[in-house]
């Protein structure tokens, strides 16, 4: 058995209690000789065949708490998440948002997650399953040039040092964060990436939400037929919100709520939970 020992509760009580333990429906292990039985594996030692167990099937078995584990070891797409951001207070200038006033959020007010990628090098990324209770509003010319910057200052801020290697808001690929001027600020298909995959991981682009209101920034800039805008997804569909600056020039304002994605690190492990809801989700250690 590898040297990070995985521990699964029930087949560790059964062994100390020295008595016949069935666990789930095929596996039986026996404390006299310590033999294994299931169709799940061919091997009969309880050690190389809990391995291969875990070599098969990429989790934790149905009905069991799995510790020790690395997260993507068993981790799937959907799974729940549990992690707190360390951050309770974070304040946005309104000399980067346009707005008459400063704005502030609650960074810790979103601790469930939801797995949407698994990479090659281990890390996984999960974005919020819900939104905040606050939004950050946007006004004129100022709040178009910054608008994809602020935006991932803001999800910076949803991080936890322990567990997160990297942040960004959701929709950032390679779009200029912070614009120049107008002129070279264009509207962008960047965020199409972060859709297609947030959506075919979860089935929608709609999260839950503190209160009533659903709709949260998408980190792209867009037009429509009276101006410029910054995009948003509305009850699970885009959208581009109340032009900030029209054709003629004219200045106008549009808010919505954050929506962060984290990338968490390849040696995160579990500390208990199976993932597969909202009140089992993962917790880890």
């Amino acid at each position: 058995m590898k040297k990070r020992i995985k521990q699964i509760i029930g087949v560790i009580i059964g062994i100390i209690i020295g008595i016949s333990t069935t666990v789930g429906a095929t596996t039986i292990f026996n404390s006299k000789d310590i033999t294994y039985s299931s169709d799940k594996t061919s091997k009969t030692n309880v050690k190389d065949s809990l391995d291969e167990l875990y070599t098969n099937l990429g989790k934790c078995p149905e009905g069991l708490s799995c510790v020790n584990l690395k997260l993507n070891d068993i981790a799937e797409l959907g799974d729940y998440i549990k992690m707190t951001p360390t951050s309770t207070l974070y304040t946005v200038s309104k000399d980067l948002t346009g707005s008459s006033r400063d704005q502030t959020i609650n960074p810790s007010e979103l601790n469930l997650w939801r797995v949407i990628k698994k990479n090659e090098d281990g890390t996984i990324e999960v974005v919020s399953e819900y939104v905040p209770s606050g939004g950050i509003s946007f006004f004129g010319k100022m709040a178009y040039i910054n608008f994809i910057g602020v935006l991932n200052q803001v999800a910076a801020q949803y991080t936890n040092d322990k567990y997160v290697a990297k942040t960004r808001h959701m929709g950032y690929s390679n779009q200029v964060e912070y614009c120049e001027n107008i002129t070279n600020c264009l509207s962008d298909t960047g965020y199409k990436e972060d859709l297609e995959t947030v959506e075919s991981a979860l089935g929608t682009l709609a999260p839950k939400t503190f209160g009533t209101t659903n709709h949260y920034w998408l980190a792209s800039r867009g037009t429509r037929s009276e101006g410029k805008c910054l995009q948003y997804i509305r009850d699970g569909a885009l959208a581009c919100g109340d032009t900030v600056l029209t054709n003629s020039g004219l200045e106008g304002s549009s808010g919505s709520r954050p929506r962060p994605i984290l990338t968490l690190k390849a040696d995160v492990k579990i500390k208990n939970g199976s993932g597969k809801s909202e009140s089992t989700a993962y917790v880890l250690d």
